[in-house]
């Protein structure tokens, strides 16, 4: 009965660890960095994986280490791929799960497309016309007061690519969060001067740790057509974006 009970609820919990990931690949709480993103080229195609590593320290000393990999691809028509690797230790009788999930973003269609390799159950999202979508971009976000200082770190090749490197340091107030003393967060980020894409990025946050995302592998060219269709056998389900 209690195995029944814990691999019915393995579905939710798996919901749930996804969408936790999805927030992280975006970026930090408050924008500070966005770790997944940044200016792109979008008629330059390509084809890269990318790893991700999470360190948290514990009030205690305890270091909590989580590392997952992404594979991200880009075609000539601006459409990215995304399909993000995590191994996760969820079950009841301690196995691991591997968690496999894919996204899919074209701009010509205006389709946000997501699905995973735990069912069989795509999610297709209809994005709004771009008059709509600019009124939603254009509403103020409350921001923590920050002090933001910029250092130009010079140039660097990773994963066989010129990058231009900077380090942004923000430093939020006493008092502004609830905090006793100044929080001060540093953020190393690396863009390809070709491809406009971000190819390490250190991210140092007091809050929630230090994440570093690096490309370690990168092909040019048009990646495999397949990849931003979704596979055969999966029901869809369709919704449009508020």
């Amino acid at each position: 009965m209690h195995c029944s009970r814990s691999l019915s609820v393995l579905p939710v919990l798996l919901l749930a660890v996804s969408a936790a990931l999805s927030a992280q690949l975006m970026g930090s709480s408050f924008g500070e960095v966005a770790h997944i993103g940044g200016p792109q080229a979008n008629s330059v195609p390509y084809t890269l994986t990318r790893t991700s590593t999470i360190v948290r320290t514990l009030a205690n000393g305890t270091t909590i280490t989580n590392t997952f990999t992404v594979k991200e691809a880009r075609d000539s028509e601006g459409r990215s791929y995304s399909e993000m690797h995590e191994t996760l230790h969820i079950r009841a009788d301690g196995e691991p799960v591997d968690v496999v999930n894919y996204h899919v973003v074209d701009p010509v269609a205006r389709t946000n497309i997501n699905w995973g390799n735990r069912t069989k159950i795509a999610y297709v999202t209809h994005m709004p016309e771009p008059g709509t979508a600019d009124a939603v971009r254009q509403r103020p976000v409350v921001r923590p007061t920050m002090q933001v200082t910029r250092e130009d770190l010079g140039a660097r090749t990773i994963a066989g690519l010129e990058a231009k490197g900077t380090r942004t340091t923000s430093i939020i107030p006493a008092g502004d969060q609830g905090n006793d003393r100044p929080l001060t967060i540093v953020t190393d980020n690396w863009i390809s001067t070709q491809y406009h894409i971000p190819l390490l990025t250190i991210h140092d946050d007091p809050r929630s740790g230090k994440r570093t995302d690096e490309v370690t592998e990168f092909r040019p060219g048009g990646p495999d057509p397949a990849l931003f269709r979704i596979p055969e056998g999966y029901t869809v389900r369709e919704r449009t974006s508020d």
